[in-house]
C-alpha cells in the first residue's frame, strides 16, 4: 500500500483461456486500447473499445474483457486503489472528491473517445504514465492521476445523481470471492448456497444468469488460471500443481487443460517459458 499502483500490458489472445474473465476489486482501473477491438463487459453492458480508445472501470465493477469479431487485441491496463488519489481514508480530499464517486453504483464506467477533447486528454495522460512507469517517477504518475481524476469529476461523474441505487451484483461478487478463497478445495454447491444465503436453484441461477456461465465452469476456469501462473512462476511438477489447484487428479488437470490450450501443460511449460512476463501480465499478475 505505500505505491497502489500496477501497470501492465495484455495481448488478451495469450491468456491460457482466451479471455480476461470475470472479476472484480477495489481498485480503478484505466484501459488504453492499444492494438485490435476489445468486448469490455462491465455487469450487464457490453461496451466496445477500439484502438487509441479507452476505458475506465470503477471501483468493485464485475467486468470481463475478451477479443472482438477474433481480433487479436491488446490493452494497457492500470489499476490504482482510491487511496492512491486521496492521499489516506478520511481526508477532506477522500471525503468530497474521491469516495462519492468510488461507491457511487450508477458510475459503472466511462468510454473514453479520442474525439472527446477531455477525454483525449486522460487517454493522452494513460501514455504519460505508461511511459514514466519504468522510469519510476512516482511524483509525476501521481500527478497525472489527479489530472484524470479531476476530468472525470468536472465532466462525467457531475453528470450522475449522488443517491445510489442497490448494488444488484453483491451475491455475485460474495460466490467469487468465495471460490477465489476456495478454489483449490473440493468445493461444494452447498458450502456456497450457504455462504450467500441462498438456496442451491437460486444460486445457480442467478450466477448463470449475470455471468453467461455455470458456477463449475468458473470454478474451472479459475483453476486453470491459477495452475497456469504456477507452470510459468514455479518449478512445481504436473502433479503439485493439480493438487494445489483443486484438481482431484493430475490426469484429469491434463485433460482440461489440453482442451483449452491444445497443448499438455509440460509442453506449454516449456514452450512459454520465454515468454513468462507477457503471458503472467494477461492474468492480472
Amino acid at each position: 500500500m505505500d505505491y497502489p499502483l500496477a501497470i501492465y500490458t495484455t495481448q488478451i489472445s495469450k491468456n491460457v483461456l482466451g479471455f480476461i474473465d470475470w472479476h472484480w476489486h477495489n481498485e480503478l482501473q484505466f484501459c488504453l486500447v492499444t492494438k485490435g477491438i476489445v468486448s469490455f463487459h462491465v455487469n450487464n453492458t457490453e461496451v466496445i473499445v477500439r484502438e487509441n480508445q479507452g476505458i475506465f472501470i470503477n471501483a468493485a465493477q464485475l467486468h470481463q474483457a475478451s477479443n472482438y469479431l477474433n481480433n487479436d487485441s491488446s490493452y494497457i491496463c492500470l489499476d490504482v486503489h482510491p487511496d492512491f488519489i486521496s492521499s489516506f481514508p478520511g481526508s477532506l480530499i477522500n471525503d468530497k472528491y474521491v469516495q462519492p464517486y468510488v461507491t457511487n453504483t450508477d458510475i459503472e464506467y466511462c468510454l473514453l473517445d479520442n474525439n472527446i477533447d477531455w477525454q483525449k486528454n486522460i487517454l493522452d495522460y494513460l501514455l504519460m504514465i505508461y511511459q514514466e512507469y519504468d522510469k519510476n517517477n512516482e511524483f509525476r504518475i501521481w500527478v497525472y492521476l489527479i489530472q484524470i481524476w479531476d476530468l472525470l469529476i468536472d465532466n462525467y461523474f457531475l453528470t450522475y445523481p449522488s443517491t445510489h441505487k442497490k448494488d444488484h451484483n453483491i451475491r455475485i461478487k460474495q460466490m467469487i470471492e468465495y471460490i477465489t478463497k476456495h478454489y483449490y478445495e473440493n468445493i461444494q454447491l452447498d458450502d456456497l448456497a450457504k455462504e450467500i444465503g441462498v438456496s442451491k436453484s437460486t444460486c445457480c441461477r442467478e450466477f448463470k444468469s449475470h455471468m453467461h456461465c455455470t458456477i463449475f465452469e468458473y470454478i474451472m476456469n479459475y483453476r486453470l488460471i491459477e495452475a497456469t501462473k504456477l507452470l510459468l512462476s514455479s518449478d512445481y511438477n504436473i502433479t503439485e500443481i493439480a493438487y494445489m489447484c483443486g484438481f482431484s487428479t493430475s490426469s484429469y488437470f491434463i485433460k482440461h487443460f489440453k482442451k483449452k490450450t491444445g497443448v499438455s501443460p509440460h509442453v506449454y511449460r516449456k514452450e512459454k517459458q520465454n515468454n513468462t512476463k507477457e503471458i503472467l501480465d494477461t492474468m492480472n499478475i
